[in-house]
């Protein structure tokens, strides 16, 4: 019996730069928010001086997430699609 290989791989985060986030006016609104907050929240030299830079691991994700839920049920859409749209601009980024 063959059972089927599952990855063990397991995202952990990625270090944070320089990118260009794609936002319409109302979104950009909230992005040094949410710049400034995955900031916060990353941890420097996570993997050491040697490699360096402003992690972002997989539980600060989770935590940047939850940003909107301090906003109104108006604000709250804007700062999750801001949220997205600066995690998928880091992501291409890498």
């Amino acid at each position: 019996m063959v059972e089927s290989a599952q990855s063990e791989l397991e995202f952990l985060g990625f270090a944070l730069g320089d990118c260009t986030v794609k936002l319409n006016d109302k979104e950009a609104k909230y992005l040094r928010l949410v710049h400034r907050t995955a900031l916060e929240l990353a941890v420097q030299n996570h993997f050491g001086a040697e490699v360096g830079g402003f992690w972002l691991m997989a539980d600060q994700i989770e935590q940047l997430r939850k940003l909107s839920s301090y906003y109104s049920t108006e604000e709250a859409v804007l700062v999750r699609k801001t949220i997205e749209a600066y995690l998928t601009a880091q992501m291409e980024n890498t």
